[in-house]
């Protein structure tokens, strides 16, 4: 994949409605429009509520990778 974040927020069990989302705006506010955060968790919800709140947002989603139990979500910030 051709995705180069500029910053990893690990999500651990946390599901958007269990505190990631705040996890994920705190470091999306230490970037600069147009860099990556790879968003890592092991929650299976997050792969249908996180694309949704991607697009609400309009911080784009530029891809996913599996790492057995935890996938991360590449974001990048809006700008």
């Amino acid at each position: 994949m051709g995705v180069h974040p500029a910053a990893v927020c690990d999500g651990g069990p946390l599901d958007c409605g269990g505190g990631l989302l705040i996890a994920i705006r705190r470091a999306l506010g230490q970037l600069a429009p147009g860099q990556i955060l790879e968003i890592r968790s092991e929650a299976r919800s997050v792969a249908v509520d996180l694309p949704a709140w991607c697009e609400v947002a309009g911080h784009p989603l530029e891809g996913t990778a599996n790492h057995g139990i935890s996938t991360s979500y590449f974001v990048r910030k809006a700008g």
